[in-house]
């Protein structure tokens, strides 16, 4: 606890005022102390006995200080001032200043005698303090007699003035409290009020702003010195819904979209405000909150999930066709050309928009993604563009942003472009080349700021030429263009996008998991028209039926497993096999262990465990010569 002096609570010069004159008045020596016995005002008629004989020595200072500490105690015992006789015959008093119960300082008074002094008593003192003793006699009779009773009512008078300076110090104490916790409230307040992503206007009751935050410094671009003492009418136009609502309604309102010209610029925010009244009920102004229209749509884009979270290194594969592909995506995050990705379902379009995303200088902004093919035809407009007030029947209330008012700042990903309506090609155009937008039933522009990528598992151009997409459309999306390769033309990929899959949920269940080799055999014989999807899949279904640590033949669905024994294509330099079909081979030791192989598996059916007994080897040895001379079955 802060300790509370008497200096800090009292007025120092009155107190010296009325000390001086009631020592003259009555006749007797008067001082103040605080509660560690230090001076606070200037001695008041002080004779030359106490001065100069009594408190010359330490011994002499330190006898004074405790007879008076003794008085000062005996007063707030009693409740009365204190009359007492010093160790040096003279008589005293002392009216305690208490606050909060304790003793903060006293007044005293004295240094006068009620009787003419005992010489003898007064020779041991003076040898006792080590003073002068015939200097000691000298001075004491000096001091003047006063009767009990005067001594009693002068003690009174202190008393009664050190009670009314116990009551100012009271309210001073308190007064300086109530002033510490309107200064904290207020700087709590200020901080709030200055550390709040909202922006904040202060208006008066004409509507003038007098005081506002530095979010609104930021809006509006300018100085706080510069805004304030202007009408609110500058800075968000007479259309702003709080002119109405707090002045003319003197209602509050919530979450309003403002979209305004003002003198001092555009404004586009979401505002709420209240009024203010003072003590009598009537209105002394408002308070208005503004949000920017950005923040708005980065924290819904942040809660909706609109952000990327793919790059191009989380793209799984080493053949050539996959790694031009990567090339390409990362040639088109460098710069802010529209970008159409092309690729047949489950290739990882969005998986690539993400990844272009991720890697441009719009990688801060948001991400959003729409399939346009899984809109209503007759929604998705209000759903690009978003919709005024009222624009059409069932419209909510207040209006509402498209998907281009979100991405702003960022990417929009338009998946499935080429389901997109013709009528709505036309305005999809020309919101590309103006940057700006209407919203439905608005005929306000809003500037919008994005890249655009699009997706499609149809042939563009062929669309284009069967009179379905626009060609001016197609141009603007085909600046750079990335095909995507189906997975039965990258066939190295597979096990690795497989394998990359198994162990991440493996991983996510605590499980060991084993492939049999038989399993990566079907899986790069099978065509895959899902794509990377489907074998997405397999191996969720493979890594949830099996009940051990490895997958067989039997986890595969039935789809795969029917494709076994099918013909593939091997590799470039080797004849594609059939075991089904035996084929003659030149005569050197290599050749005739494949053909052994392709003539067992032939009779066996593809029995690889017939092949392994009759070779009289591994069946793992039997794969490995099979990966060896590129023979898939």
């Amino acid at each position: 606890m802060t300790t509370v002096r008497l200096t800090e609570l009292i007025d120092l010069s009155f107190l010296q005022e009325f000390q001086d004159n009631f020592a003259l008045s009555v006749g007797m020596g008067s001082l103040t102390e605080d509660n560690d016995g230090n001076a606070i005002t200037r001695p008041s008629r002080f004779c030359e006995f106490c001065t100069n004989i009594i408190r010359s020595t330490q011994v002499g200072r330190r006898r004074c200080q405790e007879v008076d500490m003794l008085g000062i105690a005996e007063a707030i015992r009693t409740g009365r001032p204190a009359v007492y006789h010093c160790h040096a015959g003279l008589v005293d008093f002392v009216a305690p200043i208490i606050l909060n119960g304790s003793s903060i300082g006293a007044i005293f008074g004295g240094q006068i005698l009620t009787a003419a002094p005992n010489e003898e008593q007064c020779l041991k003192i003076a040898g006792e303090i080590g003073v002068d003793p015939d200097k000691y006699i000298t001075e004491i009779k000096k001091i003047p007699v006063i009767s009990e009773e005067k001594i009693q009512a002068a003690a009174n008078v202190l008393f009664s003035v050190a009670n009314t300076i116990s009551k100012y110090a009271y309210q001073t104490l308190k007064l300086r409290e109530k002033n510490r916790e309107i200064v904290l409230a207020y700087n709590r307040m200020d901080n709030i009020f200055n550390t709040m992503s909202d922006g904040v206007i202060i208006i008066d009751d004409k509507g003038i702003v007098r005081q506002v935050n530095l979010v609104v410094e930021e809006i509006f671009g300018k100085s706080g010195s510069a805004l304030l003492n202007k009408s609110v009418n500058e800075l968000a136009g007479s259309e702003a819904p709080f002119v109405e609502g707090v002045f003319e309604r003197q209602e509050a309102y919530n979450d309003i979209e403002i979209f305004n010209d003002a003198s001092l610029g555009r404004l586009h925010c979401i505002s709420s405000g209240r009024p203010i009244f003072d003590d009598q009920g009537m209105l002394a102004g408002g308070v208005i909150l503004l949000r920017p229209i950005k923040k708005v749509h980065n924290l819904i884009n942040r809660l909706s999930g609109a952000q990327a979270a793919f790059r191009l290194s989380d793209i799984i594969g080493q053949s050539p066709a996959i790694l031009k592909t990567i090339q390409t995506a990362s040639q088109a995050a460098s710069c802010m050309s529209n970008v159409l990705i092309e690729g047949e379902s489950g290739t990882g379009k969005e998986v690539f928009a993400q990844a272009i995303h991720n890697q441009s200088a719009r990688r801060k902004g948001p991400f959003v993604a729409v399939n346009c093919g899984a809109i209503p035809r007759e929604l998705i407009g209000s759903e690009l563009f978003g919709y005024a007030d009222g624009a059409f029947t069932g419209a909510k209330r207040g209006g509402r942003p498209g998907k281009f008012e979100f991405a702003s700042g960022g990417t929009l990903f338009l998946d499935e472009i080429g389901d997109m309506p013709l009528e709505l090609q036309v305005t999809l155009l020309r919101v590309l080349q103006e940057r700006k937008l209407t919203r439905i039933g608005d005929n306000k522009l809003i500037p919008i700021d994005l890249r655009i990528i699009c997706a499609t598992n149809k042939n563009l151009a062929h669309e284009v030429e069967q009179g379905n997409f626009r060609q001016d459309l197609y141009y603007r999306f085909n600046v750079i263009s990335i095909k995507i390769p189906p997975l039965r033309e990258r066939r190295e990929d597979i096990l690795l996008i497989f394998n990359s899959i198994l162990t991440k949920m493996a991983n996510e269940l605590g499980r060991t998991i084993k492939v049999d080799s038989e399993v990566y055999l079907l899986l790069e014989q099978y065509d895959w028209p899902g794509n990377v999807r489907e074998l997405q899949n397999i191996a969720e279904r493979a890594i949830s039926v099996t009940e051990g640590d490895t997958i067989r033949l039997e986890h595969l669905p039935e789809l795969i497993i029917d494709n076994k024994g099918m013909s593939i294509q091997t590799s470039t330099t080797t004849k594609p096999v059939n075991f089904r079909e035996p084929v003659k081979m030149k005569h050197n030791l290599s050749e005739q262990e494949r053909q052994q192989i392709i003539d067992l598996l032939f009779k066996a059916k593809g029995n690889v465990s017939y092949v392994a007994k009759a070779m009289g080897v591994a069946r793992s040895t039997i794969y490995r010569k099979m990966h060896q001379y590129n023979i898939f079955h």
